[in-house]
């Protein structure tokens, strides 16, 4: 039986928990709490999910570090060598020194099936004004 002491009276309780019944509640309570731990807001799954995107970041991370050390040796080159910003110029700006000739031979395969055929007079390329200047008249 459960006694309350208030001041020196002792009053009996109306109910009674039966023996078995705190088993159980102790029991379903643990059970409560492992669920929790393993579905909860900060439960296994939870961290499992969050060391697999840890994982990512961490390789995102190394290729964003080798790609930034990559661009800080081509801005270093850029900067003190001359011939690779002359080399750089050349193939991504088109840049020519003065006098150069620049032949453009066409692919094998042409790019856009309907852009005509290599028989076609219109799709020769033309000389440039360059190579129109240079030539003379020839006088009979």
């Amino acid at each position: 039986m459960c006694y309350i002491a208030i001041g020196l009276t002792k009053m009996k309780l109306r109910w009674q928990i039966p023996r078995g019944w705190t088993l159980y509640f102790l029991a379903s309570l643990i059970l409560l709490l492992s669920v929790y731990a393993i579905v909860g807001e900060r439960g296994v799954f939870h961290l499992w999910r969050l060391r697999g995107e840890k994982a990512q970041l961490d390789e995102q991370n190394f290729r964003l570090q080798k790609e930034n050390e990559a661009l800080r040796q081509r801005i270093s080159r850029l900067l003190h060598d001359d011939s690779y910003l002359e080399k750089i110029a050349r193939e991504e700006l088109n840049l020519v020194r003065p006098g150069e000739v620049i032949y453009r031979f066409s692919s094998s395969e042409p790019r856009n099936p309907r852009a005509g055929s290599l028989k076609d007079p219109a799709s020769k390329s033309r000389p440039s004004t360059a190579q129109k200047t240079d030539r003379k008249p020839s006088r009979r």
